[in-house]
């Protein structure tokens, strides 16, 4: 019964880091979600400013034209950063972790199903004084033996 106990705990401790590992990815995901927001505000702000003065005073577009321009240019750098943001890398650790704790789990219920089947069976043999007379039949063996 120890083997399973055993089993189970490791299985939690894998749990435990995927669980973590998972959360970690989380954040970095957030993190790099919040980086491309404030560039895609910032982006929005300044590109706006500097690209539409730059193209209604040096390139003489009008100001229509121009402002189209200088939103493309922003939604081409949200979308970029976004894009980074959404990516979901493979942990390896995590996938390790989550491997361990499939198998000890599977481990554990194996033991657990040899465990339940063995009881009844033992049950059987007591209740039914089969036991005692397979003792008695060693016990006389023995004494043969000697």
């Amino acid at each position: 019964m120890i083997r399973p106990l055993r089993l189970v705990r490791v299985a939690a401790k894998a749990q435990g880091l995927a669980l973590r590992r998972q959360l970690a990815g989380f954040i970095h995901r957030a993190i790099m979600g919040v980086i491309a927001a404030v560039f895609a505000l910032g982006a929005l702000i300044i590109a706006h400013v500097i690209g539409y003065m730059a193209l209604v005073d040096y390139a003489h577009f009008q100001p229509v034209p121009a402002a189209a321009i200088v939103l493309g240019v922003d939604v081409a750098i949200a979308a970029l950063f976004g894009f980074l943001a959404s990516g979901a890398a493979v942990d390896p650790v995590m996938q390790d972790a989550l491997r361990v704790r499939d198998q000890s789990l599977e481990q554990a219920r194996q033991s657990l199903s040899l465990a339940s089947m063995a009881a009844p069976i033992t049950r059987l043999l007591t209740e039914t004084g089969i036991l005692r007379l397979l003792f008695g039949m060693l016990k006389s063996t023995i004494r043969r033996k000697r």
